[in-house]
């Protein structure tokens, strides 16, 4: 299922009374296509003040926005535990509460509590399935570096475009490294890797590799300057 806005606030006001003691505090709700997450709590945060207007040294999060991504039709199941796991966040958040990480020890010990009383499968983080990654057909700009190895395996990297200089050098530093070619492709299939911000290969294999490289340009390098060249087929 897609979750629309009125389906998200129905199954907050459920969750907020039958886990959360209805402490939660009503905000607003949207809707993305965001590929990189399935829920999110945005905020804003601003450092505290005495009533006598100095720094306290603390810092509070205020104006929560509770954010679904609707790129993916999941199961009823995973979309209802995504939106618990957003509410776990913003319990902590909107409580002014710390953590020792974004999923720390206090995150998962409410996490635990509610799979335990409630019977529910909360996670960490969600792992896309094959089909999962079929659903993301948007098509984007991808920089991908094909590298082959010492003993001759294929791996790729997908450059953060900040970052394209930076990774091209480092591949002439790897000694692993025997041969790096770079490609523009706006094939969806590429949607499933991460925008690297340093060197990362991903293996893939030789006949893969070709299939989904056949919309590619070339990347040429002429100092600073990338020059898109003509499609490689």
């Amino acid at each position: 299922m897609r979750p629309t806005i009125s389906y998200i606030q129905q199954k907050f006001e459920e969750f907020n009374q039958l886990c959360f003691e209805g402490k939660l505090l009503p905000l607003p709700f949207k809707l993305s296509r965001a590929r990189t997450y399935l829920g999110q709590i945005a905020y804003k945060r601003r450092r505290k003040f005495s009533l006598l207007g100095l720094r306290s040294g603390g810092v509070e999060y205020y104006d929560f926005v509770f954010r679904i991504s609707t790129l993916l039709d999941l199961p009823k199941e995973e979309v209802d535990d995504t939106i618990l796991h957003e509410m776990i966040h913003y319990y902590i958040l909107s409580n002014q509460q710390k953590d020792t990480s974004t999923h720390g020890k206090l995150f998962r010990s409410i996490m635990n509590d509610i799979n335990t009383k409630f019977g529910r499968h909360i996670t960490i983080s969600h792992r896309r399935t094959k089909e999962e990654y079929e659903q993301d057909t948007c098509k984007r700009q991808h920089l991908i570096c094909v590298v082959e190895m010492e003993g001759g395996k294929r791996g790729i990297c997908i450059a953060a475009k900040t970052r394209l200089l930076s990774i091209w050098d480092t591949t002439k530093l790897v000694p692993a490294i025997r041969q790096a070619q770079w490609y523009l492709s706006h094939n969806p299939y590429f949607n499933r890797y991460p925008r690297c911000l340093s060197l990362k290969v991903y293996p893939i294999t030789e006949d893969i590799l070709q299939q989904q490289l056949q919309d590619a340009r070339p990347l040429i390098r002429q100092g600073s300057r990338i020059i898109v060249g003509r499609s490689v087929d």
